[in-house]
């Protein structure tokens, strides 16, 4: 009998001890984590004073090229429309293919025919275009350069050097993303299917980006 009396005893003190030690857990004040941002150190944009700007988020820059038709451009944009980027088609800037020996006529009709003579008398018949007279292409600087060592010194001197381009019909797919997202990998899969050889050329990242998934 004696046991059990001394057994209820020590369940009571245990309950007595448990209900002190929560009440004590309840009343004690809760420390606040600094490393965490506080709700009055975040403001809207509306809050911000005139001429303040929030930094700019990281982004990644990039675009797949050369594609052979504005179509193939298109396409490649509709498959990114999944995708959380901002992709756009541009045309491929125009392609040197050859240089362009040039010399300006004189104004002055009789010095105009006295050059014309004296090409004519070293075996040279240039082209003319309009202000200016073409001394032949070449498909390097250094061709060129050889040629005009073989002129006249005074010439030489006159003559300048020109970029032959032609017009590309070839496109690229410029890609903006914010930094820390990586394109699927089934959309990769599908552009290198769709496109055997193209190019990933890493692009400097210009204005304000606007990827549809940070709106």
């Amino acid at each position: 009998m004696l046991v059990r009396w001394f057994f209820l005893l020590l369940l009571l003190a245990n309950a007595l001890l448990f209900f002190w030690y929560a009440q004590r857990q309840a009343a004690a004040p809760r420390v606040v984590d600094n490393a965490r941002v506080e709700v009055g150190d975040l403001r809207l944009l509306s809050e911000l004073p005139a001429g303040e700007r929030l930094p700019a988020r990281a982004r990644v820059c990039f675009s797949y090229q050369p594609l052979n038709s504005a179509a193939d451009a298109q396409r490649l944009v509709a498959m990114l429309e999944s995708e959380p980027v901002s992709a756009s088609a541009a045309r491929l800037p125009a392609e040197v293919v050859g240089w362009r020996l040039d010399l300006p006529l004189p104004a002055d009709p009789a010095r105009r025919i006295a050059l014309l003579d004296a090409l004519a008398r070293e075996g040279w018949v240039p082209e003319s275009r309009g202000a200016s007279l073409s001394l032949g292409r070449f498909d390097s600087v250094e061709a060129l350069d050889a040629f005009r060592a073989l002129l006249p010194e005074a010439i030489a001197e006159r003559a300048t050097r020109a970029e032959i381009s032609a017009e590309s019909g070839r496109w690229a797919v410029r890609v903006e993303h914010l930094a820390g997202y990586k394109i699927s990998s089934e959309i990769k899969q599908l552009v290198a299917r769709s496109w055997p050889g193209i190019k990933v050329e890493k692009n400097a990242c210009e204005g304000v980006a606007s990827p549809r998934g940070d709106q």
